[in-house]
């Protein structure tokens, strides 16, 4: 099965921050949506 998700806003901007963290932090890989997605997931407070 097969989710999307819209991100818009200060989200869209976390999740590219987030994308360029992780790329920086392991480089030479390219980190997936689903990846970012689930550390956004964790860092927030939900």
């Amino acid at each position: 099965m097969m989710t999307q998700i819209t991100l818009r806003g200060d989200d869209s901007e976390r999740f590219e921050d987030a994308r360029e963290r992780i790329d920086r932090d392991l480089p030479g890989s390219s980190p997936s949506n689903a990846e970012v997605v689930r550390i956004l997931l964790d860092d927030s407070q939900y």
